[in-house]
């Protein structure tokens, strides 16, 4: 829970969304002014905030998840060419994903077609979105790409490209 991860605009969001729990994961340096804006927003009902989760816990959490979302902030260079690893845990999981446009999320979400990638920062923009994935999601979207994109964005592939990286400058020599 740090500064530029969207954490704000979700809770925002919640104000738009009666029916939805928002389930925080992790720690960091803003959490404590996290639980301050859902108190006083009166959203304890409705987002709730987990703490850290060893790697086993996290993955059987998610399993669990409607929606896995990722809404950081384009605040630099390496916000914006960032690749979080929930991200990958999410398609791991079969869980759509809603992040945020920035170049290397919009590439992943967007080339396998599992999950929305949106400009908004609008709380209740947001809000529409969020509605709109739930009810796809219902419905079956995005399973079989979650499916597809889970066999093909793994550790068994991409360790293979990084080894051959890793060949040809020489490291494995």
């Amino acid at each position: 829970m740090n500064v530029g991860r969207g954490l704000e605009l979700m809770i925002d969001a919640m104000h738009h969304l009666h029916n939805v729990r928002l389930l925080v994961v992790g720690t960091g340096d803003i959490e404590d002014e996290l639980k301050r804006r859902v108190e006083q927003k009166k959203l304890s009902d409705r987002v709730e905030f987990k703490g850290r989760m060893l790697p086993e816990d996290l993955r059987a959490f998610t399993l669990k998840a409607d929606l896995g979302i990722s809404l950081e902030e384009d605040l630099g260079l390496n916000y914006r060419y960032s690749l979080p690893n929930k991200i990958f845990d999410y398609i791991q999981c079969r869980v759509p994903v809603l992040c945020s446009a920035l170049p290397e999320m919009s590439r992943i979400v967007d080339s396998y077609g599992v999950g929305i990638a949106c400009k908004v920062r609008d709380p209740e923009k947001l809000a529409g979105r969020i509605r709109y994935m739930l009810k796809e999601r219902a419905g079956g979207a995005w399973m079989e790409a979650l499916h597809k994109a889970a066999y093909e964005v793994c550790w068994e592939n991409e360790s293979i490209i990084y080894l051959e990286l890793l060949n040809d400058c020489g490291v494995l020599d």
